[in-house]
């Protein structure tokens, strides 16, 4: 009888101990535990079209679980935290695979980012593998395993630079979730002309990547940059400013990943993650030019004018009472030409009466006429030589006072029933067609007041700094604040990357100078022109310049005419 030799035997039990842990690792179960241990899984979830599909898996695991065969969807986002692992048997019929894609997004909207472990019991092709991960790859789900129990053996998705399918094994695969090299993946963006978040150098040529600018553009070049991505703009047709509702059809359809402007947050679509509160602020006149036919009023406000007439109406009364007392009659008009004959620096004639009251009249008179009418000379006469101007708006009550109406277009209804303006506010809206809102407020036209986004404004406000006297003013106290965000594709598998680099540039402050320099970039590609400076030249003299003076004259004249009118039809009398 012979015997093997010892080492050979050896050899043998070794090979037979590697098969057996081969077998043993390789179960579904080591896989679940060795992924729950590696990437904290809370929850198993384990999803099936019955009750019959789950009898195939171990479940007597200390883990939490959640067998799925019908929707609660609702239950699971009230009641289950991430990270969950979802595990699920594949089926024969390749269409039975792709439907339950649709049922887990309708089930983990938002919750893309959790694990996806498919166990193959049958003998499925590569082919079919592919279609399967393609599905849920457009679903938004990017971490996706299958493991061929028959063959065991593990297959991944890789999805950078294109979809394929690779053989791995789990500690390539925890590896791989963290890959930040998107290997020149497109990140699509639609763009348009809607300054200053996106426009549009047609200077530049259409393939360089400096052809399209804004604030909000910047943002997704530097995350594109950050992740070795490729920005891939998607032109919105005329590259008009387009609404919420036709960028959402774009999203949905899936012609672009992700909107390139600001948008008021809702629980309506999906958006990136809030981080910045956007101020709603007026944009008001300055001060307008005042008329010259006003100016005739200008030298003393209200209180001033109400106080010479009621010094002018008690000298002629207290003179009145005075001669009625000492001369036993009224002589109301001649008081009345006495004061005056004051006011327009005239000679004086005072009538008789004793010397103290006669020495009060003429300190009255004089206070009234000599002092008060060569200050209003004196300031009427420094006015004409300068233009006059309105007090700047201060605030809401100002802006009624003027009554200035504030320009609105067919984009800014919604945000304002969104944020809540005032009854004060809503009045003062004049509703006009974007063109003419466009044309009245790219030019900052005086005439009337708007209101948008505080860096809108701030973008348009910036073509008047080299003017000696601003057009416009931004009012200091905001109508409202909404929250700033791009509107994404529902699932999009960067949406979490998306929004820690956002949450970056909030936090290091250079968003804010992303603004700040988008006012530059605009006026070197010739979308904002800075307005000329006024020069201090010598016009010439224009018809409404001599309008207050003719107005005076013939307002002389005719009190002359009356005077006249009135002597003679005394004198007939």
């Amino acid at each position: 009888m012979e015997y093997e030799p010892f080492e050979m035997v050896l050899l043998k039990l070794l090979l037979i101990i590697i098969f057996c842990l081969k077998l043993i690792s390789t179960k579904p179960e080591t896989i679940i535990n060795e992924l729950t241990l590696k990437l904290y899984i809370k929850t198993h979830i384990y999803y099936g079209f019955s009750k019959e599909t789950f009898e195939e898996l171990n479940l007597k695991t200390n883990q939490p679980k959640l067998l799925i065969f019908n929707n609660i969807s609702e239950e699971f986002k009230a009641d289950h935290d991430e990270p969950v692992l979802i595990i699920m048997n594949m089926e024969k019929d390749l269409d039975f695979n792709l439907i339950t894609v649709d049922v887990l997004k309708s089930y983990f909207t938002d919750r893309q980012y959790n694990d996806i472990l498919l166990i193959d019991t049958n003998k499925n092709e590569e082919k079919s593998y592919m279609e399967i991960s393609k599905a849920y790859w457009d679903a938004g789900f990017s971490y996706i395993l299958i493991y061929a129990l028959q063959k065991e053996q593990l297959w991944s998705l890789r999805p950078y630079p294109y979809l394929e399918m690779i053989p791995t094994d789990l500690q390539k695969y925890i590896k791989s979730r963290d890959n930040r090299n998107l290997k020149g993946y497109p990140i699509r963006v639609l763009v348009t002309n809607d300054p200053p978040h996106c426009f549009v150098d047609e200077e530049a040529s259409p393939n360089s990547k400096d052809r399209y600018k804004g604030s909000i553009i910047a943002m997704f070049k530097l995350f594109a940059q950050h992740l070795n991505a490729t920005f891939q703009a998607v032109p919105f047709p005329g590259l008009r400013r387009y609404t919420t509702y036709e960028c959402l059809n774009l999203v949905q359809d899936n012609e672009t990943d992700a909107c390139g402007s600001i948008f008021i947050r809702t629980y309506k679509y999906p958006t990136s993650q809030p981080v910045r509160l956007n101020r709603v602020a007026i944009m008001a006149p300055f001060g307008n030019p005042i008329d010259k036919f006003y100016y005739f009023f200008r030298p003393f406000d209200s209180y001033v004018w109400i106080g010479i007439s009621l010094m002018v109406v008690y000298v002629c009364l207290m003179g009145s009472l005075l001669h009625r007392w000492r001369y036993g009659k009224l002589d109301v008009g001649q008081y009345l030409l006495l004061a005056v004959q004051t006011l327009l620096t005239r000679e004086l004639s005072l009538p008789q009466c004793s010397g103290g009251s006669k020495l009060m009249l003429l300190l009255l008179l004089f206070a009234i006429g000599f002092v008060l009418s060569n200050l209003y000379v004196a300031l009427l006469s420094m006015m004409l030589t300068t233009k006059l101007y309105q007090r700047p708006i201060e605030n809401l009550a100002d802006l009624k006072a003027a009554n200035v109406s504030i320009l609105l277009q067919q984009h800014n209804i919604r945000p304002n029933s969104i944020y809540g303006s005032s009854e004060e506010l809503r009045e003062r809206f004049l509703l006009v067609e974007e063109e003419l809102h466009k044309q009245r407020r790219d030019g900052l036209d005086p005439n009337y007041a708007y209101v948008d986004s505080e860096d809108r404004m701030d973008f348009y406000l910036y073509q008047q700094k080299f003017l000696r006297r601003r057009r416009m003013k931004k009012l200091a106290n905001p109508v409202g604040y909404t929250w700033a965000v791009q509107v994404i594709r529902q699932n999009w598998v960067l949406e979490r990357l998306y929004n820690d680099h956002i949450q970056r540039l909030f936090e290091s402050g250079l968003q804010n100078k992303l603004v700040e320099d988008v006012h530059e970039l605009a006026v070197k590609a010739g979308f904002l022109h800075f307005f000329p400076t006024q020069g201090q030249t010598i016009e010439p003299l224009r018809l409404e310049d001599i309008v207050m003076a003719a107005m005076v004259l013939g307002g002389g004249h005719a009190l002359a005419g009356i005077c006249f009118l009135a002597e003679l039809t005394h004198s007939i009398q």
